[in-house]
């Protein structure tokens, strides 16, 4: 009895002892707030590279840091219960610019980790120059580590759904805001042009690329947008562009995107045929041409919508790039269908029949204009001899009765709107 009163005596002395130390650490804590506090800011700026170079966001750590180690150190003296305590302002509002900023997530766990980290490291070492009782220094240590633990824990847990609330609703609000800017640049309502590049993201005083892309319903995709939005960056990559592509969803099926092109006022689109054939998701791109500044950013966008007109028509299959540089009129044809179709028939007389025969024949004529009239260079790029292009060129020419190289623009026109719409401007039967 004697010996359990003794352990009673000893695990009183214990505890009394570790209340004692503990007190003594957080005076000492409370003497150096400021200056313990700038070291976690210094540690926090210097090991997350996010919060390095944005000047709100170090101002939002210098206001909380002190705070928070001041309600750590209340917690370690039992002057407050952990339950009872909330998140300051401060960390509220970080943990808010820190969503805004599109900052991860992981970086405000990091943070929190790290400040966890280096109170408990502080603590530790001011308790090594106040306790040289063994059992005393071992408890303490234990019922620090744990305390801030949980201190920790539950304010960050409180944060991270801050974080995701303000991020869902920052990105509607933006969103909202972005989609106005857009809708009124397009309209041609008036602007103030730097709060509308700051809603954007985007600078409007440079060559832009208009595109529209979409994937046809029921291809499967899980997240349809995200990977039409995948799919702009994609067409980005090969043209060298150091600048984010401006992405405006327009429906689950469906975006705007305008890629900046800076200085740079022509785009080689021979360079987006490998990337199409790569996309697992069949999606289709229309294209308009590089256009500068606001009035570009307008027409580039028009040019891609009169090219997504040829393709709701066009008899080619998808996934396919529908560029307005090689649509040229076609695109223009495409408002009047009815008056398209008389036109080729016009123009092309028999070689407008819906049938293999005069497809060739057509092929042929395409080929042999688009290469400046050579029958060597027609041959070479139809995988023909040569012969055999003089051939067909004398057969369309009977049937035209007259030389093909005659009304040469008009034949090209109608040879394009017949490549492109097929089925569409081509007569049902043979002429």
């Amino acid at each position: 009895m004697m010996r359990t009163n003794g352990g009673d005596n000893s695990t009183a002395s214990s505890a009394t002892g570790v209340q004692e130390v503990i007190l003594a650490i957080t005076r000492a804590a409370d003497r150096s707030l400021l200056e313990i506090a700038g070291e976690i800011v210094t540690r926090l700026t210097s090991e997350i590279a996010e919060f390095t170079a944005d000047e709100h966001i170090v101002e939002q750590l210098n206001a909380g840091a002190a705070h928070n180690f001041a309600i750590t150190m209340r917690i370690l003296r039992h002057d407050i219960e952990i339950d009872q305590v909330d998140p300051s302002e401060p960390a509220n509002e970080l943990a808010r610019l820190l969503a805004q900023r599109e900052v991860p997530i992981t970086a405000l766990e990091h943070a929190y980790r790290l400040y966890q980290d280096s109170v408990v490291r502080w603590c530790l070492q001011e308790l090594a120059v106040r306790s040289d009782d063994a059992t005393v220094t071992a408890q303490a240590a234990l019922e620090i580590t744990r305390l801030v633990s949980a201190h920790v824990n539950l304010i960050a847990k409180d944060l991270l759904t801050t974080y995701e609330a303000e991020r869902d609703a920052w990105r509607q609000r933006r969103s909202a805001s972005r989609s106005a800017r857009i809708s009124d640049i397009l309209g041609d309502r008036p602007i103030d042009i730097g709060s509308a590049e700051a809603a954007l993201g985007y600078r409007l005083s440079q060559y832009h690329l208009g595109m529209i892309v979409w994937a046809e319903r029921g291809e499967g995709a899980d997240d349809e947008l995200g990977h039409l939005e995948e799919a702009v960056t994609a067409l980005a990559t090969p043209l060298g562009i150091r600048g984010h592509p401006l992405f405006e969803p327009r429906d689950e099926h469906t975006g705007w995107a305008w890629l900046p092109l800076g200085g740079q006022n022509n785009v080689d689109h021979a360079k987006f045929a490998a990337i199409t054939a790569s996309w697992e998701l069949p999606v289709s791109v229309a294209v308009g041409a590089p256009q500068k500044g606001i009035a570009g950013f307008v027409r580039t966008h028009s040019q891609a919508n009169q090219a997504r007109a040829v393709a709701q028509v066009a008899r080619v299959p998808a996934p396919r790039i529908f560029s307005i540089a090689e649509l040229g009129a076609v695109a223009l044809m495409c408002s009047d269908l009815s008056a398209g179709r008389a036109w080729v028939a016009d123009v092309l007389g028999p070689l407008a029949a819906s049938d293999p025969a005069s497809e060739d024949l057509r092929t042929t004529l395409r080929e042999f204009l688009r290469t400046g009239g050579s029958y060597a260079a027609a041959a070479t790029a139809l995988h023909m001899h040569k012969n055999s292009v003089v051939y067909r060129i004398h057969k369309i020419e009977d049937q035209l009765g007259r030389n093909v190289r005659d009304g040469r623009l008009e034949l090209e026109n109608a040879l394009e709107l017949c490549y492109w719409l097929g089925g569409t401007v081509l007569a049902a039967d043979p002429y």
